[in-house]
């Protein structure tokens, strides 16, 4: 009788290699949709991040009364910066420093221009428009920066 009791504990080989094999069909399928599903994130942060970017630059064209630019370059090492007059009127101020929002969120963001410049009301200089789209492998999206300075998405 001890001798049946000593034999059924664990689990058989059988049984373990059928266990393996259901949790690694279970990781072939959900493993890519949750990296996708990563990306996707990745790229609304950065789509929110320039927003909020865009914002400070014309919150800061509006409170110092004077010009500031929002500057940007492409792909993989995308960076975005934010310049602004100095209080005192001589120079320039980077405000928040050098972001770079493309290797922050791995993906390439591409803008149509360089820069985008706000007058001290808010507006966009010469009422320009920008477009940055964001690309990873699984995800792709844009935003237009309107005349107001309004991120609006595309």
């Amino acid at each position: 009788m001890e001798d049946q009791v000593m034999g059924r504990r664990g689990f058989s080989f059988v049984e373990m290699l059928i266990v393996f094999i259901i949790i690694g069909v279970v990781a072939a399928f959900g493993i890519p949709r949750l990296l996708s599903g990563v990306e996707k994130a990745n790229v609304r942060s950065a789509k929110a991040a320039l927003a909020t970017m865009v914002a400070k630059a014309r919150a800061a064209a509006v409170a110092r009364g004077c010009t500031a630019t929002i500057s940007m370059t492409s792909g993989t090492t995308g960076t975005v910066t934010v310049s602004v007059c100095k209080v005192n009127g001589v120079g320039t101020d980077l405000l928040g420093g050098v972001d770079s929002l493309a290797a922050r969120y791995k993906l390439t963001m591409t803008p149509s221009v360089s820069y985008m410049q706000f007058d001290p009301r808010g507006l966009a200089v010469g009422y320009s428009t920008m477009t940055v789209r964001f690309t990873s492998s699984n995800a792709s999206d844009s935003v237009i920066i309107n005349q107001l300075g309004k991120v609006v998405r595309q």
